[in-house]
């Protein structure tokens, strides 16, 4: 049979080590976006103080920056496709 306050005290005693090691033992931190090591809570861009992280983020943003420029090009192709002649039947 279960014995319903041994499982009480199990739970109870299971959260309260959770809830001290969430509280106080781990300082807040972030990850850097390359090589995922902590950095501090203000670094900006989230990148470490290795010279090839930060030039692989600066290459990643550089490569983001493009793709989206390239997208926005491309879906005013594809949307000029369409309206196009629409706006060109009715002014002839």
């Amino acid at each position: 049979m279960v014995d319903a306050r041994k499982v009480k005290d199990n739970i109870a005693r299971m959260t309260s080590k959770v809830s001290n090691a969430a509280s106080g033992r781990i300082q807040p931190h972030k990850h850097c976006r390359v090589c995922f090591t902590t950095i501090k809570m203000s670094a900006e861009p989230r990148v470490c103080n290795d010279q090839a992280c930060i030039d692989k983020n600066l290459r990643d943003e550089r490569n983001q920056r493009q793709m989206r420029i390239w997208m926005f090009i491309f879906l005013g192709l594809f949307a000029f496709s369409f309206v196009g002649p629409i706006i060109l039947r009715s002014v002839l």
